[in-house]
């Protein structure tokens, strides 16, 4: 294998696949990146064995196809440290130099006979999603996500798609985030898949670098498998593979409160601010701020026995009883920050019920109060 490559094209590339590599597994090759070079394009392959992704680079002057394997640590760490517009890779069987007219590195990797296969994106049975719209999903959704629960089916994001709508739910059994948009060519009878959070955060780190987020991201769902192919900003693309979340996702439908008769009119900005202001007198200990209602006012306040006390006033629109209940700042913080409007609705049944935020029809967020003492 010989190539010569845009070293600035290079590195994003492997930055984006080394976020595939496990830190730490018991099979050196899935430690590695894959190198195929074929006659004008490169394109990288990673996987742990639950995700993967295929990068392909167009930027690339091929003098000789052929395959490597190099460890993902060492080729980043490397091409992070060269200054030069292009980087040539020559490999000679389980040997991959690398070399710019400054610097040459000689790195040992492993056979590429032995890597995974990563699957080829479908010829046919795509539907798409604008690339705003789909970060837009992630955003609202991904934060809600457990991190570590033994109830696999809320470690991802329930995907269901019909027609041209797709809907993306996410939860941790304290909070419940809906988010809706637009597809083209769905389904015509719904599907629903369960995405783990490690793909939904390649396919956002995938389209990070993009400068507009304009393009579309081709998507096929396949029995317990889902292949994303998404723009690059170096002109090849990105195909993100995942093994599905096998288990059943909460009947989200019942989690969404549909009786709230308490309603509050915030704006977004002051709001988020006026928690956080009010979260810096909280620790791990007392992690509670309390939300108190009136006609006109919102009164945040918050109290910790060794630290002090905190109250902020902002306006508020708010129609029916006076109300004071108690959540995690963190948990609001979360959920405001994804909201694109200047405002936005907070409605409640009582102090000891689910509060539930709403941004139009687009984003809606159900959050559990806590019990201020």
């Amino acid at each position: 294998m010989k190539a010569v490559c845009d070293c600035a094209t290079l590195t994003r590339g492997v930055q984006v696949a080394s976020s595939v590599v496990a830190p730490r597994s018991p099979k050196p090759v899935l430690g590695c990146i894959k190198l195929e070079v074929e006659a004008k394009q490169i394109t990288l392959l990673a996987t742990d064995l639950e995700v993967g992704i295929r990068v392909e680079l167009d930027k690339v002057e091929v003098k000789e196809p052929g395959t490597a394997l190099v460890p993902a640590d060492r080729l980043h760490a490397i091409l992070r440290e060269l200054e030069a517009e292009t980087v040539s890779l020559t490999s000679t069987g389980q040997e991959t130099e690398i070399s710019v007219p400054s610097a040459r590195f000689k790195v040992l990797g492993d056979d590429p006979a032995d890597f995974p296969p990563i699957p080829e994106f479908p010829s046919s049975g795509a539907f798409s999603v604008a690339v705003d719209e789909l970060l837009s999903l992630i955003k609202r959704t991904l934060f809600a996500t457990a991190k570590e629960n033994t109830r696999y089916a809320l470690n991802g994001v329930l995907w269901e798609v019909e027609g041209t709508n797709l809907v993306m739910v996410a939860t941790d059994g304290r909070r419940l985030s809906l988010a809706r948009g637009k597809c083209k060519e769905g389904p015509k009878e719904k599907a629903a898949a369960i995405v783990p959070s490690k793909a939904m955060q390649l396919v956002e780190r995938s389209l990070a670098d993009l400068s507009e987020a304009k393009g579309q991201v081709r998507i096929v769902l396949s029995g317990k498998e889902i292949l994303l192919e998404t723009p690059s900003v170096d002109g090849g693309r990105r195909i993100v593979y995942s093994r599905l979340v096998d288990g059943h996702f909460p009947k989200y439908d019942d989690v969404v409160p549909k009786d709230s008769d308490k309603k509050a009119v915030l704006k977004t900005a002051p709001f988020l601010a006026a928690v956080r202001k009010a979260a810096l007198l909280t620790n791990e200990e007392s992690r509670g701020i309390t939300l108190k209602f009136d006609a006109k006012e919102l009164v945040v306040t918050s109290r910790t026995p060794e630290m002090g006390e905190a109250e902020v006033r902002m306006p508020a629109e708010y129609s029916g009883d006076g109300l004071e209940i108690g959540f995690n700042p963190q948990y609001l913080m979360d959920a405001v920050k994804v909201i694109d409007a200047e405002d936005f609705v907070f409605a409640f049944k009582g102090p000891n019920k689910p509060g539930i935020i709403t941004e139009g029809r687009m984003f809606t967020h159900v959050v559990m109060p806590i019990s201020i003492v």
